[in-house]
């Protein structure tokens, strides 16, 4: 029997994360709210960003903690816990830490995330080191090192470019075929037509698979005193996939949901929570006027 669960849970989740993540070690992205806007993440300026674009954590506000959940298809074999902190750091930069654990005990992934982010003018620069480890019952545990770097840039009051590479060392995980931890590359755009409206677009592109495009938006439904409202959609091509989520800020907490619907399987839920400690470092309340992605909001 748990031979048979164990093949269902790996074929289900090689189908969900062929095209969206490097298979040996879960997703790439995180966060519910990531979720919720189609996946689209490289220009959104909150602690998540240590798993989404470590560029990103630079324009994070003094330091914040999070917490999230996901699930796939209502399988117990295929959950993903992950935490992480964000805080200030030397030269003026932004450092976060984020550990993330997908599976059981038949098969199970972990990943422990440093990265370090800079920021001058408009734009931001960050770099990231990964320590990746996956365990299969009867087979053994493997580990592997790989490095990442991203970009962000205002372009204008309304316009943000997000860039983003996975893997740059190319890590090699067997000798077998010289089998190699897939590098991925990210480039994206977000665009604020209006104030309370975000639009994400973004291309994804795995050296194993076809690129892949994905499609965001966010609406901020309501904002009252520091009671703050978003409702979230998005898309993702090759294999589509349809994204919807909510978000609640009250003051320095934050709470997110989103879902993802697969029809050939079903669908996967998301849940993140932040929280940021004290008040935030000076300048960065001007940021957030400035960033329309900048969380809590």
């Amino acid at each position: 029997m748990k031979k048979i669960y164990f093949s269902l849970a790996l074929f289900f989740s090689f189908i969900f994360i062929k095209n969206t993540s490097f298979a040996q070690f879960g997703q790439i992205e995180a966060g519910a709210k990531t979720y919720g806007m189609g996946r689209t993440s490289l220009t959104v300026s909150d602690s998540w960003a240590v798993f989404n674009n470590v560029a990103a954590l630079s324009d994070v506000r003094g330091t914040e903690a999070f917490l999230g959940y996901s699930n796939r298809f209502t399988l117990s074999g295929l959950n993903t816990l992950q935490a992480g902190a964000t805080f200030d750091a030397f030269f003026d930069g932004k450092m976060g830490i984020g550990v993330t654990r997908f599976g059981d005990d038949l098969y199970n992934e972990h990943r422990l995330a440093i990265g370090y982010a800079h920021k001058i003018s408009n734009m931001s620069i960050g770099i990231q080191a990964n320590y990746l480890q996956t365990s299969i019952q009867g087979y053994g545990t493997r580990q592997n090192f790989a490095l990442e770097m991203g970009g962000l840039a205002q372009l204008s009051e309304t316009l943000f470019l997000g860039m983003h590479i996975f893997n740059i060392n190319q890590a090699k995980v067997s000798d077998f075929e010289d089998e190699r931890i897939p590098t991925m590359m990210r480039i994206g755009v977000s665009y604020k037509p209006v104030e309370r409206v975000v639009i994400n677009f973004e291309t994804e592109k795995d050296t194993e698979y076809p690129a892949s495009f994905k499609a965001g938006l966010e609406y901020q439904a309501v904002k009252w005193n520091e009671n703050q409202v978003f409702i979230r959609t998005g898309i993702t091509t090759e294999e589509f996939l349809a994204h919807f989520g909510v978000g609640y800020y009250k003051g320095s907490f934050g709470l997110d949901y989103a879902f993802t619907t697969l029809p050939q399987v079903g669908y996967s839920h998301h849940v993140g929570l932040v929280y940021r400690f004290g008040k935030a470092r000076k300048g960065n309340e001007e940021n957030e006027e400035q960033n329309n992605v900048n969380v809590p909001h």
